[in-house]
């Protein structure tokens, strides 16, 4: 008797610790998805960028006036591709603290892939402004 409770103690046990692995596991991916969101927004913002950049250009190339005195559409990019900057560079961090906490009580959680893309988008956004910097010496 004594044998069939300890049976289904266990077996109550081990789905309350699926349970938990499970939420654990919802949390986990949340914090990738809040992540991916960040880099839609961060992406979003380089090929505004891009594109502004891309229609002064070409209206200063085809021998239009400028659209406005005060500024070009290269200072313009570099504005957006600094915002980018800093929504990767924040939302990097807050994802690190997060994993970090979640990592706690869920060690045996996965790398985040979400992390990786952003480190590469926050490397090609880098890699934007410094051609845009270096165009502007040499013009």
């Amino acid at each position: 008797m004594s044998g069939l409770i300890e049976e289904q103690d266990l077996e109550k046990s081990r789905k309350k610790n699926a349970k938990k692995l499970i939420q654990l596991e919802r949390t986990r991916t949340a914090f990738e998805r809040l992540q991916l969101a960040w880099v839609r927004t961060a992406l979003t913002f380089i090929g505004i960028g891009i594109g502004i950049y891309e229609f002064f250009y070409r209206r200063v190339e085809s021998g239009k006036s400028p659209l406005f005195e005060s500024f070009t559409g290269r200072e313009l990019a570099l504005v957006f591709y600094f915002i980018s900057q800093v929504i990767l560079i924040l939302s990097l961090w807050q994802h690190r603290l997060s994993m970090a906490k979640l990592k706690e009580s869920y060690p045996e959680s996965r790398y985040s892939v979400a992390a990786l893309l952003s480190l590469t988008l926050l490397v090609f956004s880098f890699f934007l402004t410094c051609l845009l910097l270096l165009r502007a010496l040499n013009p």
